[in-house]
């Protein structure tokens, strides 16, 4: 039987690793692909870090768009044309356009988190967020519940890096930095807030058994979201549903930052109904 699926007209899209064997973004995007009968085919291509510019350089040429992952996200910056508000006040990259040659990079993952809370009841607009953490996952959900006009809580173990992070970001904000304020992750505000989310490794191999922080924090937050996904639920999280807390696990943002890759690619709708959305999720979810 001739295959036909791939030919001169199949748009081609990619991610860009180093190491790539644990990527579930194939299986995602050539699975909304599918549910949109979209002509189009998403590769793993990997690469050492010696040959990243001759790789964007055909990716420039040949390919529609693609992704960049872990150690590129910040390495491809000065090889694309364009950034988006969100990578400058980021400084990271995970999903590039190509507009007729032009390469204008974005950043999909804190987009991902918050459709991710959003999709589990859980609002995200003008909310305060705990965040745990200080690293690029934090940074990028600071700046998304900023931007969705929100006040936020880094609690990290590295206060000058938790300040560093607060400077850069109320560099981005119109009102300064009196939405944004930092604190030891062991001695956080006893005060209420809307959603903790944990951008820390904690709860995952080897620290499976652990939480960033203790039940008395956990009791003072309507909502908790976790981006760590490998356990799926993790000791944060049980800890949250033990207390009748709304808690959201990391794989929805895995799933939504590919969502949202694909709205820069094609536009606002992608052509894949909710449904088959949630469906391509519960597959996602079954096989993890």
């Amino acid at each position: 039987m001739l295959d036909r699926r791939i030919g001169a007209s199949t748009l081609r899209f990619a991610v860009l690793g180093e190491s790539l064997s644990h990527t579930w973004s194939p299986y995602i995007h050539n699975s909304l692909f599918l549910a949109a009968s979209r002509d189009a085919v998403y590769l793993p291509v990997t690469i050492g870090r010696d040959r990243l510019s001759s790789a964007v350089d055909v990716l420039r040429s040949c390919f529609a768009g693609f992704n960049v992952t872990i150690p590129y996200k910040e390495r491809i910056l000065p090889l694309l044309d364009e950034v988006d508000d969100a990578v400058r006040a980021c400084g990271a990259v995970n999903t590039v356009e190509n507009r007729e040659g032009k390469l204008i990079g974005h950043i999909t993952d804190g987009l991902g988190m918050l459709s991710a809370i959003d999709k589990g009841g859980v609002r995200t607009q003008s909310v305060r967020a705990l965040i745990l953490g200080a690293g690029g996952a934090a940074r990028v959900a600071g700046y998304e519940f900023l931007a969705r006009g929100g006040e936020v809580t880094f609690a990290a173990r590295d206060a000058q890096k938790a300040g560093q992070l607060c400077a850069e970001l109320s560099e981005t904000q119109q009102d300064g930095q009196a939405r944004i304020r930092i604190c030891k992750l062991d001695s956080i505000p006893q005060t209420a807030y809307d959603i903790l989310i944990n951008c820390t490794p904690v709860g995952m191999y080897p620290k499976t058994e652990e939480s960033p922080v203790t039940r008395d924090v956990v009791a003072q937050c309507r909502a908790v979201f976790d981006a760590v996904y490998n356990p799926r639920t993790t000791k944060l999280l049980a800890i949250a549903r033990e207390e009748g807390i709304p808690a959201i696990e990391g794989l929805g943002m895995l799933f939504h930052q590919a969502v949202e890759a694909q709205k820069f690619w094609f536009g606002p709708e992608i052509g894949v109904p909710e449904e088959a959305q949630l469906s391509i999720y519960r597959e996602l979810s079954a096989a993890l």
